[in-house]
């Protein structure tokens, strides 16, 4: 038997779930000055969530 991995990512019931591709057409329909923001602060965020996986999942036992 092996121990559950939980999830370090937190989810908010208060937005809608996209997908990445979601994401980035709504970045494009943002006002051009605004777009460049958006898109670091994606970049920003999935390299945090990648970060959160490869500490918290993928360095586990389980996982080696």
């Amino acid at each position: 038997m092996y121990n559950t991995v939980q999830n370090p990512i937190p989810s908010s019931n208060l937005f809608a779930t996209m997908t990445l591709a979601e994401v980035q057409d709504f970045i494009s329909k943002l006002p051009r000055k605004e777009q460049a923001s958006a898109n670091l602060v994606l970049m920003f965020t999935l390299n945090a969530c990648n970060k959160l996986v490869e500490d918290e999942i993928l360095s586990k036992e389980i996982f080696a």
